[in-house]
């Protein structure tokens, strides 16, 4: 038998050991000690690393590289406020065309995948008073040209106020978007802090459920407000959740409010969003220190997802789209102090470094709800990265090189570089 690739002397974490792994047809067909298929292509692997494609579940492609083209980030000359950050996305929106939202939505993708992700999930804004669902054009169109790169789900959500205007804009976006139905639950909709945006907790999470019942849905939320009330929203959404029959089909990102409550409310919290299969998103640049991150990925209860969130736009100046240097920055931000002994240091445990390696593959697999063709498996599809350390933890110590990234049984990227025959547009320039 030939088969198309065949990766010799590969670690895979699924088993713990060294193994060959052949791919025919996109899919992954047979994974032993030594295989004796004869190969289009073969890559001696060397006992390297061999990690499933990764999995950012949390990007703002329409607003990627809004801040470039300057010598400096375009509309970053004084601290982050919440007002002059909507100006300026509003003055961008007005003049940029949809093809050159297009192409820096691209340009984000690429960018994602040179870093190893092959599964994406990025929000939308749909924003009546300007762009409409010009954004969501454009993210629909990137995600049609990179289809050989990258599996991207949609998420439009309005950009404030859940206006009547709104809403209209919402439901045009969702059916532009399904009508490409390329990956699994490809749009879900999306909205944003009932309480401090909306002044209307129950009204909007009704509005919400409306929606995501008409089109039949999964959402996907901005839960960003702080303390007791952005606790207060989760419960609320949970009891909608569970008056909707909607349990498993709700993702919470940020969910800042778990970081300002004591331990037992903690405990009680996921008690709570367990019984409804409430999915989570944090994301490393924003994720509190004093988050419950290890509770969550070490219980059985709740999903904790990651996203590596805005590149280069109004929100944040930088931003790689790299989910391996998101860790090492998040798992620095996570070390802890002397009063909490067993959470000092944890993360950069051996133990700590996998399970943070757990929340950029299977824990935002299953966020994404791609858990059944998920990871190195026989039958599964062959999306693959190759690097160039042994393990997870010294990948994400050593920022390792991505050698191959392969999609669908394709090798898109070589040493952390596109190939050029899957380049759809040219890196951004200044």
């Amino acid at each position: 038998m030939t088969v198309d690739l065949l990766l010799r002397d590969a670690y895979v974490l699924e088993r713990d050991a060294v193994v060959d792994v052949a791919v025919d047809d996109g899919r992954i067909v047979a994974i032993d000690d030594r295989l004796d298929e004869d190969a289009d292509r073969e890559i001696e692997v060397g006992e390297a690393f061999v990690s499933p494609g990764l999995v950012d579940c949390h990007l703002h492609i329409d607003k990627a590289f809004a801040a470039w083209g300057e010598r400096r980030p375009t509309g970053n000359d004084g601290p982050f406020e919440f007002e002059r950050i909507a100006e300026e996305e509003h003055n961008y929106y007005a003049d940029a065309t949809v093809e050159e939202i297009r192409d820096n939505a691209i340009r984000d993708v690429q960018l994602a995948v040179e870093a190893g992700s092959t599964y994406l999930r990025s929000h939308v804004t749909v924003d009546a008073d300007v762009r409409g669902t010009g954004n969501m054009e454009a993210s629909v169109a990137a995600r049609e040209r990179t289809d050989a790169l990258a599996d991207i789900q949609l998420v439009p959500a309005p950009r404030d106020e859940f206006s009547e205007a709104e809403r209209e804009e919402l439901h045009e976006a969702v059916e532009m978007g399904t009508d490409d139905d390329s990956t699994p639950h490809p749009v879900l909709v999306g909205g944003s802090d009932p309480a401090s945006k909306q002044a209307n907790v129950e009204g909007t999470i009704e509005a919400w459920f409306e929606l995501a019942r008409e089109h039949d849905l999964d959402m996907d939320l901005h839960i960003q407000d702080g303390g007791n009330v952005g606790v207060y929203t989760l419960e609320r959404l949970i009891d909608h959740m569970d008056a909707n029959d909607y349990a498993g089909r709700v993702t919470a990102s940020h969910s800042y409010g778990l970081a300002h409550i004591p331990d037992w409310q903690v405990e009680q919290f996921l008690d709570a969003a367990g019984e409804v299969d409430l999915k989570f998103v944090t994301c490393y640049q924003s994720c509190r220190p004093t988050m419950p991150v290890r509770r969550m990925l070490e219980t059985d209860r709740v999903t904790l997802g990651h996203g590596t969130d805005n590149d280069r736009d109004f929100v944040f100046a930088h931003g790689n789209a790299d989910s391996v240097e998101a860790m090492l920055i998040l798992l620095n931000k996570l070390h802890g102090d002397r009063t909490f002994v067993e959470e000092y240091r944890w993360f950069e445990s051996n133990e700590g470094l996998e399970t943070l390696w757990d929340m950029i593959t299977y824990q935002s697999a299953r966020v994404l709800g791609i858990e059944d063709e998920y990871g190195i498996e026989v039958g599964n599809p062959a999306n693959l990265v190759v690097f160039d350390q042994p393990s997870p933890q010294w990948t994400i110590v050593d920022g390792a090189t991505r050698r191959y990234v392969i999609k669908d049984g394709t090798v898109v990227v070589e040493n952390d570089e596109l190939l050029p025959e899957f380049r759809v547009v040219e890196p951004p320039s200044w």
